[in-house]
């Protein structure tokens, strides 16, 4: 009788390291990953994953050239 309790508590004991370890390797697997595509990303420029939401068609595709007018500044110095 007594060794029938000391192997269900084993077993029980065994089933709770399996799961911890399933856990554990699931937790190593999501930060390799995250490894992964963090060095992915160091790859690449820092504005790789910038979206452009600007309303204007960029300057290459616009046939008509963009006329900029020249503005005074609305700063003025200081006298001292």
């Amino acid at each position: 009788m007594a060794e029938s309790f000391l192997l269900r508590e084993q077993l029980e004991r065994i089933q709770r390291l399996t799961e911890r370890m399933a856990a554990v390797q699931k937790h190593a697997a999501e930060l390799s990953e995250a490894m992964a595509h963090d060095r992915e990303a160091l790859r690449s420029s820092p504005l790789h994953e910038v979206r452009d939401y600007r309303p204007y068609a960029p300057e290459d595709e616009t046939d008509e050239p963009r006329v900029s007018a020249p503005r005074e500044s609305s700063r003025r110095r200081r006298r001292r």
